[in-house]
């Protein structure tokens, strides 16, 4: 099953000159910037520019039948530390009112400038960062119509995996 989050990023709210020393951090100056302008919507944040430290994971390529990924992590997960490299961190934030359809809070990936290294973000920090947030007030479902998704059982309450990952 594929899941992806889709936008046309257009900027509402930009900061510039912004450091974080850790994802925590980060995520805290993102979550005041909720509390200002709505924390039931949905926001995509683009924040560009040098980053001192970043560690990331990605998993192995999967086949099927494919593993949940709390198990794929368990075995295929990959980390890398990055020192000194200019990119940009993708985060999407989803309300608390979503959790269960997507994961509440926010969800953080970088690219490297030159497209050779990223993955999802464990931790990083960041100095002299353009932080761009989109503020998203609606969203398009697509739903698969196919045997593989129709035929599974979804009704599983999946809370302690989703925590695991």
């Amino acid at each position: 099953m594929l899941l992806s989050n889709v936008t046309f990023f257009d900027a509402d709210i930009k900061a510039e000159h912004v450091n974080a020393a850790s994802s925590g951090e980060l995520k805290s100056i993102l979550n005041s910037i909720v509390r200002k302008h709505g924390r039931n919507q949905f926001y995509m944040t683009k924040v560009t520019g040098i980053m001192p430290s970043i560690l990331v994971r990605s998993e192995l390529e999967q086949k099927e039948p494919y593993k949940p990924l709390n198990d794929a992590l368990k075995t295929d997960q990959r980390e890398f530390t990055y020192s000194d490299l200019n990119g940009t961190i993708v985060a999407l934030y989803c309300p608390d009112y979503m959790d269960g359809l997507n994961t509440a809070g926010w969800h953080l990936h970088f690219l490297s400038d030159d497209g050779t290294r990223g993955g999802h973000v464990l931790d990083l920090k960041v100095r002299d960062c353009v932080l761009e947030l989109d503020i998203i007030s609606e969203f398009a479902m697509v739903v698969p119509n196919r045997d593989s998704f129709n035929s599974k059982s979804l009704a599983t309450d999946m809370k302690k995996e989703i925590e695991q990952v």
